[in-house]
């Protein structure tokens, strides 16, 4: 687990590549992780380090019944859809074109960390996301953290 807090907008290069945030890479240096595990989430990316995404996700998704069709679903687009990708020396990460297109990525992108893991949104989904959370918060009474 990286336990790093971090939001911070940031640019894809024409290959699709981000050069991580200098924390973010210092982190994976002194964990000796030198790739991540991405996943697509609810029009965003997800990555994990490959440890994490074990015990997290891959590990809870192969104790469900694969017979179940719910189940299946839910191990087929965590699973099916895994990509590890690697750092390179220079702290860069080449995410795919097809990721790429299944998050609505494409130049400006927002990386945030939730602790065990990392999410690279779009800015403008982004902003409908909290926008959407803040107003129902407002609207049952409570307040946004």
């Amino acid at each position: 687990m990286l336990e790093l807090r971090l939001n911070q907008p940031m640019t894809l290069d024409p290959k699709g590549r981000i050069t991580l945030p200098v924390r973010l890479k210092s982190a994976l240096d002194v964990h000796r992780v030198n790739s991540l595990v991405f996943i697509v989430h609810e029009g965003h990316l997800r990555a994990y380090t490959p440890a994490d995404f074990t015990e997290r996700v891959e590990k809870p998704l192969l104790e469900l019944d694969s017979f179940d069709p719910a189940a299946e679903e839910k191990q087929r687009l965590r699973l099916g859809f895994a990509t590890e990708l690697d750092v390179d020396k220079q702290g860069r990460l080449l995410i795919p074109s097809n990721l790429r297109a299944m998050a609505g990525l494409d130049r400006e992108i927002v990386v945030i960390s939730l602790l065990e893991r990392l999410e690279i949104w779009d800015p403008q989904r982004l902003s409908e996301w909290y926008a959407a959370r803040h107003q129902r918060a407002v609207l049952s009474g409570g307040e946004s953290a």
